[in-house]
């Protein structure tokens, strides 16, 4: 059995977003790139069921629609349900800018996309590495040269290596970019489920006009049980995506099982008519790192970078986390590039890359929400006693027929003091603003 060295110029640990995407970049310029991926193929593993974002996909492939991405239906209709136990208030936007070309947001099914992606890498010239486990680095002089593997004589070498390992950060760890598991504060456990029903009844229930129609919607309210979390519901082209996450601090103190958050979503009045009738698709829970910019770790050091979950970009309040991992995920390889050129693979060399992120709106998002996580514990009136309130507000609203309106708005007044005083009302106001300014 031959002992040669198993040698390429990067190597790019897991075949997610941010993966694929690095190895795409750094492949099409000419550089030798394995992703090693520890499912059976890529996606394999993921239950998302959300929304991709065309800027960022057309950032790595401007031709993107000529490769008939495997997308669902286009975003044209997003925005805010507030669920009260028994009621509902919509806060929806629907043309417009919505509607502008090329529209920005599609659903998708990432098990299936991420296979694609991952095929686009290939075709790029990156080389996958199935079913394979990285368990450790290889170091010369104290900087990282490779990988060791779960496979016979399975270490793979390379001066550049690019951790996409996801929420389970156990490699970034390793690397002593950050000395700690994601903690139950900072990390939310989404579980959903994937309904089959016709495009016919999705439209119908739903209010679209055609499957060239589709909705990604935020549930705030009663689907969490008062708990700092959020629901959603996902259209795609034959199914209905929906879910609840919310932190693994507060499921721990509840002691509430996360099916059972589910199954209440799913059999509230409001939701239960859109998805009756329908056969369940696909079940799964899985763990959003939410503490963005004060749960990142170091993003690199001598012959290694860290990207997408694994570096905790995601931004909970507009659900964005797919695009951040792309433009993480190209900036790595553009530095990998960078480090080629230079042949020079230290830290020095490396840090390039999150220079490159602070100019985008990755870094930029992550500082200013950097607070927002922390809101929403201290704050869990946001999360019950306002959507109940708007929902009993425009129920008075709506049904005040033969009744003076002066004694409609001492009702809908006495109906949120009731619930909350005045100078707290305020003070929440104000704290949310703060939250999401970032000042």
């Amino acid at each position: 059995m031959s002992n040669e060295k198993i040698q390429f110029d990067v190597v790019v640990v897991g075949a997610g977003l941010a993966g694929s995407t690095a190895a795409a970049i750094a492949a099409r310029h000419g550089l030798d790139v394995a992703i090693i991926e520890r499912g059976r193929s890529p996606g394999g593993k993921n239950f998302f069921g959300g929304a991709l974002y065309t800027h960022s996909l057309e950032e790595i492939y401007p031709d993107l629609w000529d490769r008939k991405p495997p997308l669902e239906r286009p975003v044209t209709e997003t925005g805010f349900w507030f669920l009260s136990k028994d009621g509902m208030v919509k806060a929806t936007v629907q043309g417009g800018r919505i509607n502008n070309e090329p529209i920005d947001a599609y659903v998708a099914l990432r098990a299936k996309f991420d296979s694609w992606w991952a095929e686009q890498a290939e075709e790029e010239g990156a080389f996958i590495i199935p079913k394979t486990l990285v368990t450790d680095f290889i170091y010369e002089e104290g900087q990282v040269v490779g990988v060791t593997t779960d496979r016979p004589q399975g270490d793979i070498y390379a001066p550049v290596i690019i951790i996409c390992e996801g929420v389970n950060n156990i490699l970034t760890q390793k690397l002593g970019l950050i000395d700690h598991d994601i903690q139950p504060t900072k990390a939310a456990l989404a579980v959903k489920q994937l309904i089959s029903l016709s495009p016919k009844t999705i439209n119908a229930r739903l209010g679209l006009p055609s499957r060239k129609h589709g909705m990604a919607i935020s549930v705030v309210g009663d689907v969490s049980m008062g708990m700092p979390g959020l629901g959603f519901l996902y259209t795609a082209d034959k199914a209905v995506s929906l879910g609840v996450g919310v932190t693994l601090h507060a499921l721990q103190e509840t002691q509430i099982k996360p099916y059972e958050l589910l199954q209440r979503y799913l059999e509230h009045p409001a939701i239960a008519p859109i998805i009756e009738g329908g056969q369940l698709m696909e079940y799964g829970a899985h763990l959003i790192p939410e503490g963005g910019w004060k749960e990142m770790p170091k993003l690199f050091t001598g012959g290694a970078m860290v990207a997408g979950d694994a570096a905790s970009m995601v931004n909970a309040l507009h659900w964005e986390g797919t695009n951040m991992a792309i433009v993480a995920g190209k900036q790595a390889g553009l530095t990998a590039i960078e480090a080629h050129q230079k042949g020079d693979f230290s830290a020095q060399t490396l840090s390039s890359y999150q220079d490159g992120l602070q100019e985008r709106f990755v870094m930029k998002d992550l500082r200013q929400y950097r607070r927002m996580s922390k809101f929403l514990a201290n704050h869990p009136e946001f999360m019950e006693i306002y959507p109940t309130f708007l929902n009993d507000a425009m129920g008075n609203f709506f049904t005040s027929f033969g009744k003076p309106k002066r004694q409609l708005y001492k009702e809908i007044w006495r109906s949120l003091t009731s619930r909350r005083s005045l100078l707290k009302v305020i003070g929440d106001m104000v704290s949310f603003g703060r939250a999401v300014i970032g000042i």
